[in-house]
């Protein structure tokens, strides 16, 4: 690769990145500044309730989206970086007559650049925000979607809830407690005797 066509791949992976994320922070703010107005607006009349849960949806649906989004721009500075770095360390190294050898350098350097790239990306505590923060919608988007099928689907077929599973394992471990406590006073009762 001459030195040319790498300035130009630069300049022309520098362009199409930054014009990305120019289009995405421009969705997020006409987003907020539309969508995410009706959703703040309180609903009314006899399913207001059920208008409010899908809107918080909705809401709880794009917080995942843009979370999903911000990873993936991280990730996408990673590449590049890593890329730059592979660029830099062959420089003219590959130019000339092309032989397995070369290829197995070039793969040898690609794979160690890119492992120690993702290693310190990996140990920064911006990566583990940008995960948490991820990690933290999605636990949100997969709460809400729990609570619709309950509600919209087990609920009026009579199927038992996670919920209702989950206090009727509570009473049974309550009971269970109780009775062993009973026990243990019948026989220390029967032993006073």
């Amino acid at each position: 690769m001459s030195k040319m066509d790498t300035n130009e791949g630069n300049s022309m992976d520098k362009s199409n990145l930054e014009s990305t994320q120019e289009f995405y922070d421009q969705w997020i703010k006409m987003y907020k500044n539309t969508m995410g107005k009706l959703i703040e607006m309180p609903a009314v009349g006899p399913a207001r309730e059920k208008t409010e849960k899908m809107m918080k949806g909705f809401s709880t649906f794009v917080n995942l989206y843009t979370a999903s989004m911000d990873t993936s721009s991280n990730m996408q500075e990673v590449f590049k970086e890593a890329m730059k770095k592979v660029q830099e360390k062959i420089g003219s190294d590959m130019d000339g007559e092309v032989n397995p050898e070369k290829y197995k350098e070039f793969y040898n350097i690609w794979i160690q650049t890119y492992s120690d790239t993702f290693k310190d990306f990996a140990k920064s505590g911006h990566f583990v925000s940008d995960l948490g923060n991820l990690n933290a919608h999605l636990m949100d988007y997969q709460k809400y979607n729990r609570e619709m099928l309950e509600e919209n689907c087990l609920k009026p077929m009579n199927i038992p809830t996670k919920t209702e599973i989950d206090e009727i394992n509570k009473e049974i471990y309550t009971l269970k407690k109780t009775v062993k406590e009973l026990k243990i006073q019948i026989k220390e009762l029967k032993g006073n005797k």
